[in-house]
């Protein structure tokens, strides 16, 4: 049996905001897939936001009427977990980040589906191995990280655990690349896995340059959006450092390293900001006033961007902006 035949059916736990553009992904490579919520209000929420994500598409012109109903019959909505899961493939957990909660899941469901169905996490920066510490088969275990939006993200970071077979870590590979996703390996299960280690690190200084007086935070903010953000989506940190030359880059680093932030603990004006309750938009306040600014409106900007971007890839033919 190849990885194309294995791959029919899949479950996705969570209706939220992430759990019904990762049921999109699944769709789109012919997957038969199910939203499971534990309410039927929280399905239909799930399914609402589902289709919101397709219309984007299709009136984006990146998706014909045709393929977007075509993917819209792959997709349902239950509540009954036990039968949805009972003959799955692959079972993606997309719930609040809570180890508890998801261990107690992933328990439940070992028990309700067959030995060969794979199951996934999709938690932002939770161990793989405490993930699967109650598993009987841990070596069909991985965490699938989606991006958000996932309907529009490319990246989903694959983490491997110590005990996750290669086949596990292969057919996803295979079926998240056929849904036109850029899937990446993390081969340690560690903090912050790898997408994440790297945003950090770059927050951690942008906070600290505002902290220490070196710049607004709006021009932090323009900085990284009209410098590095132009240069990312075709060009990696480390494809331009060997361009630019290691021989410069191990110059620079020589003096600068020691002038970067290297806290090892949040900084001072983000733990005041958060025990004050600045929070950004759900309080108001945060590093901006969002009572004078629009939230909504970052969103739509951001979301407008990626869908332009996907436009581009597929009038280029090519994958040029997630390869």
């Amino acid at each position: 049996m190849t990885n194309d035949q294995y791959i029919q059916k899949a479950v996705v736990v969570g209706c939220g905001q992430m759990g019904p553009g990762i049921a999109y992904t699944l769709a789109s490579v012919g997957c038969e897939v199910f939203i499971f919520g534990r309410t039927k209000s929280s399905v239909e929420g799930g399914l609402i936001t589902f289709n919101r994500a397709l219309s984007s598409l299709s009136e984006a012109g990146c998706l014909t009427i045709d393929r977007a109903r075509e993917i819209s019959r792959k997709v349902s909505g239950t509540t009954l977990l036990e039968s949805a899961v009972d003959d799955a493939d692959l079972v993606i957990e997309s719930i609040s980040e809570d180890l508890q909660l998801k261990q107690e899941l992933f328990a439940r469901i070992e028990k309700l589906c067959g030995i060969h169905t794979i199951l996934t996490s999709n938690t932002s920066g939770l161990p793989v191995g405490q993930l699967a510490q109650f598993l009987e088969y841990p070596e069909r275990f991985a965490v699938t990280h989606f991006w958000n939006p996932p309907h529009l993200m490319p990246l989903v970071e694959i983490v491997k655990g110590t005990k996750t077979s290669s086949r596990t870590i292969d057919t996803l590979v295979d079926l998240l690349t056929r849904a036109g996703k850029a899937p990446v390996t993390v081969l340690k299960d560690t903090p912050g896995q790898l997408g994440n280690r790297l945003f950090h690190a770059l927050i951690r200084e942008a906070i600290y340059i505002v902290q220490e007086g070196i710049a607004s935070v709006e021009d932090v903010d323009s900085a990284v959006k009209n410098g590095l953000g132009r240069r990312f989506p075709v060009y990696g940190p480390l494809e331009h450092q060997d361009v630019a030359g290691l021989d410069m880059v191990f110059s620079i680093q020589s003096y600068l390293c020691n002038a970067l932030c290297n806290d090892t603990e949040p900084s001072e004006i983000l733990r005041r900001k958060a025990q004050e309750g600045d929070l950004g938009v759900k309080s108001g306040k945060g590093f901006y006033d969002w009572s004078v600014l629009n939230s909504d409106a970052v969103i739509e900007k951001r979301d407008a961007f990626l869908l332009d971007l996907l436009k581009a890839e597929q009038a280029s033919g090519s994958k040029s902006f997630n390869r």
